[in-house]
């Protein structure tokens, strides 16, 4: 079984940025909790798949670089901190910066916490 690090760069490095769809059966669970401040969304797995889709089909390539991927002591939670450049079917490019907090059970992911996103990279 993979380890949750290896969950959440899959789901990152090979779902998103290689727009692997298939991927999503694998290591998403049945259902995921998308934790925002102040609410929540649980989406099933097909849901999550498309919100991928959906969110690729928009631009031209969108990347992921994962600067800081932190496995937790007890086997389900990663933290990440990355940059992405997303790239518009016209050329333009735009890039944004978040973290994100991962929770893997079983080897797949049940929830993910985001407080939001910014435009430009980490410094």
């Amino acid at each position: 079984m993979r380890t949750a690090r290896e969950v959440v760069e899959l789901y990152n490095l090979e779902l998103w940025n290689n727009r692997r769809y298939d991927l999503a059966d694998e290591i998403i669970a049945d259902t995921m909790i998308r934790h925002e401040v102040g609410e929540s969304h649980t989406l099933t797995r097909a849901q999550a798949r498309k919100r991928v889709e959906d969110t690729c089909a928009a631009f031209e390539s969108l990347t992921f670089v994962l600067n800081t991927v932190i496995a937790g002591d007890d086997g389900q939670h990663v933290a990440i901190v990355y940059d992405s450049t997303l790239t518009s079917h016209d050329g333009n490019e735009i890039q944004i910066a978040s973290i994100e907090v991962f929770k893997v059970v079983d080897g797949r992911i049940t929830d993910v916490w985001n407080c939001g996103y910014g435009q430009g990279a980490w410094h």
